[in-house]
């Protein structure tokens, strides 16, 4: 699914309200989130200490998730600024033909 969202594949009911560069964001968070699940299981392998292979194995996926997180919300947050100053400039150009035509 990450991949699919990276090329801009996605359901058609997600590709009528979002933007394809949202699509890849999230993308590109799936393929973080996905990495953060690989790292327990890496340093479990490694010579690490069980105890500090999963210190750093929480540190490690806590961290990635909260990237992961903010990847979707400033994309999130880019499609709801985006959309609102298409809105903006909708109404604008609205009211500026409106007055030229009176």
């Amino acid at each position: 699914m990450a991949v699919a969202s990276l090329r801009g594949w996605a359901p058609k009911r997600v590709r009528s309200r979002t933007s394809p560069w949202v699509i890849r964001v999230r993308g590109v968070a799936l393929l973080v989130i996905w990495l953060g699940g690989l790292t327990g299981p890496l340093l479990r392998w490694s010579d690490l200490d069980s105890a500090d292979a999963s210190f750093l194995a929480s540190v490690v996926q806590g961290g990635l998730l909260v990237f992961a997180g903010g990847l979707v919300a400033g994309s999130q947050l880019g499609e709801w600024f985006y959309r609102r100053a298409v809105r903006a400039q909708a109404v604008h150009q609205a009211e500026g033909a409106g007055g030229r035509l009176w």
